[in-house]
């Protein structure tokens, strides 16, 4: 692989797989730092060109401010300028979104990327006004996450313009090949959107630059992206085709399947969540069994 391609676009933009950073905890719920700098470096050997530190999918909702300015620090200490790392700073106010990513900026993030705050109203004007405290409180690029809270492809191209370091979007909404195409259509180059990956192809024919993943099947989505761009559009579709069992898999219960995969290609030691979601059930015995009928099926890389 292209290091151009590896850590950047033209002018620096930020392109390509850049998975959440998943955070393995022990059984007493304490981050494995040990575990942590292993997962890094498995998704950049896997041809991650960029992380996506301290996401929503790291469970940051679970810990405290401090833990999350450490867990950033360790990251880009880890990733070692090796690629790009982008750090999460969502909180549930406007002035903590700021504290963070002003910190992320401070220990060498190449961006942000944040909800509108979720203790907020959440108005057309409240969503400007934050992103408007936060374009003038850093200088480094910030992407809207677009999840959750609904937007509008009118109101992320009003913010994109009035906020010019607010330059990209992590499109994870429900119809978000639609939304990128209405969103684009609105804004041209001055805007690069980032999908899920989980309709890769599909997003980059209406051109997002990337994805932001989870933090398995990254070797096939790397792989599909760099031959997409290549114009390998039937490899491009073998190697994303390769990965749709276990990513499909997954969706019952996302966090801890993925984090499953992950113990048993002995990334981390175990699958622990520090933070149940609402309905969240453990993996049984028939989902243990499904999983590894689909990976000696499929085979790696994972």
């Amino acid at each position: 692989m292209a290091e151009g391609l590896r850590r950047a676009g033209p002018d620096g933009e930020l392109r390509g797989i850049f998975p959440i950073v998943y955070t393995p905890f022990d059984a007493q719920g304490r981050i494995d730092e040990e575990d942590e700098r292993r997962v890094i470096d498995y998704l950049i050997a896997s041809g991650a060109h960029g992380l996506a530190g301290c996401g929503g999918a790291s469970e940051t909702r679970a810990m405290s401010v401090q833990e999350r300015m450490w867990l950033a620090e360790v990251t880009i200490d880890q990733a070692r300028g090796r690629v790009p790392v982008i750090i999460g700073t969502s909180a549930p106010t406007t002035e903590l979104t700021i504290e963070l990513s002003r910190h992320a900026e401070r220990i060498g993030a190449k961006a942000v990327f944040c909800t509108p705050p979720t203790e907020a109203e959440h108005t057309p004007d409240a969503i400007r006004a934050h992103f408007r405290a936060l374009s003038e409180a850093i200088t480094i690029p910030i992407f809207i996450q677009h999840a959750g809270i609904p937007l509008s492809p009118q109101l992320l191209a009003q913010i994109t313009a009035e906020c010019s370091n607010v330059c990209y979007i992590k499109e994870e909404s429900a119809r978000s090949g639609h939304m990128i195409t209405q969103t684009l259509a609105l804004t041209g180059p001055r805007v690069r959107i980032f999908s899920g990956g989980s309709y890769l192809l599909d997003d980059l024919a209406r051109g997002a630059v990337g994805a932001i993943p989870s933090s398995i099947c990254v070797a096939d989505l790397a792989r599909a992206f760099e031959l997409y761009m290549a114009g390998d559009y039937t490899g491009a579709r073998r190697a994303f085709n390769h990965a749709l069992p276990l990513l499909y898999w997954r969706r019952q219960n996302p966090l801890i399947a993925a984090k499953e995969v992950l113990r048993r290609l002995g990334v981390i030691k175990a699958a622990y969540l520090r933070e149940k979601p609402p309905g969240w059930e453990p993996l049984d015995e028939y989902d243990h069994r499904e999983l590894t009928a689909i990976m000696e099926t499929m085979g790696p890389p994972y």
